[in-house]
């Protein structure tokens, strides 16, 4: 598969990353199965990026791939029991700011990648 191909594939996914991260803020201060399954969503679409970037090593290891995972990483802490505990806490203003510095970091992948 060539290198353009694969970028597309990776930026489609991270796409569908950030879409379902739109509809678990939505859903953040909510309590419940639903928030739940909007988490589980947006951490299947995380794990689907993280497939792409192992096609292609020389990707994985730019620094506004690494920095866009790192992120995702971060923003996801913010949900990290909500699958168990449906009546979790979340920290909104926390969750906003790493919403936040995801969407910057996707910003910058995108520019490096094209």
């Amino acid at each position: 598969m060539d290198s353009t191909n694969t970028i597309e594939m990776m930026l489609q996914q991270g796409q569908n990353v950030l879409e379902s991260m739109k509809d678990l803020n939505r859903s953040a201060k909510k309590k419940g199965k639903v928030r739940s399954d909007l988490y589980e969503r947006f951490c299947a679409n995380q794990h689907s990026f993280d497939v792409y970037t192992y096609i292609d090593a020389t990707l994985k290891q730019l620094p506004e791939v690494q920095t866009f995972q790192l992120k995702l990483e971060l923003y996801s802490e913010n949900f990290t029991g909500v699958s168990t505990n449906y009546d979790k806490e979340v920290d909104l203003k926390h969750m906003e700011n790493t919403y936040e510095e995801v969407l910057t970091s996707y910003d910058a992948m995108i520019n490096a990648l094209r």
